[in-house]
């Protein structure tokens, strides 16, 4: 079987709430939606810096002296680092062991991620990420979920590869799996629905 597996939300954990303290008190609310793109629910507004470094279209040093010209004085480059990886929650070994053992019993496990350089370089350094054949990551490709080209481009990618069909994909957000079932792939909101099928199989 093919597996693509999403990661914030479904392999690592979010910690969006401490994410968006911090660049409350660092920028205000204004500024953190308006300029950052990030609005007190989590969502990433279209358009914004956010999108527009997920997508890979402004780099890491634009990212953070875009934030630095919003924020005090003495406000420092590590600070913004650090707030912007506050979103991330850690990956719970027990979720890396499933996905382990899927591999181990033969099935091509991949990784599809509207991602970042800044979260990328944090999530090779704590993490193995071996288990994945090869990761898709929205900053690498230019393109982010849920537009359908991404889609396409990984759909193209794994039948070039000889995947088999059809691909099951895990996204805990559901546009995200609407899109994905335009090109009939199946789809889960987390781990333990497709482990469940995967019982079955």
């Amino acid at each position: 079987m093919t597996i693509i597996l999403d990661m914030g939300g479904v392999l690592m954990k979010h910690n969006m709430p401490e994410c968006i303290k911090r660049f409350q008190a660092m920028l205000g609310t204004r500024v953190m939606q308006n300029v950052l793109g990030l609005a007190t629910n989590g969502e990433g507004l279209e358009d914004s810096l956010m999108e527009q470094y997920e997508k890979g279209l402004v780099s890491t040093d634009e990212f953070i002296s875009t934030i630095l010209q919003y924020a005090a004085q003495d406000t420092t480059r590590e600070e913004v680092i650090a707030a912007w990886n506050a979103m991330h929650g850690g990956i719970p070994a027990e979720r890396l062991a499933l996905v382990n053992q899927w591999k181990q019993k033969g099935h091509r496990i991949f990784l599809l991620s509207n991602n970042n350089d800044l979260h990328w370089q944090d999530i090779h350094q704590f993490y193995d990420m071996s288990v994945f054949e090869h990761c898709f990551a929205s900053h690498l490709l230019h393109m982010s979920k849920p537009a359908l080209n991404i889609y396409e481009a990984v759909d193209a990618q794994l039948k070039q590869w000889g995947c088999e069909e059809p691909f099951h994909f895990v996204d805990d957000i559901a546009i995200n799996r609407h899109v994905a079932e335009i090109l009939n792939w199946v789809t889960y909101p987390d781990l333990d629905t497709l482990n469940a099928k995967l019982s079955k199989v």
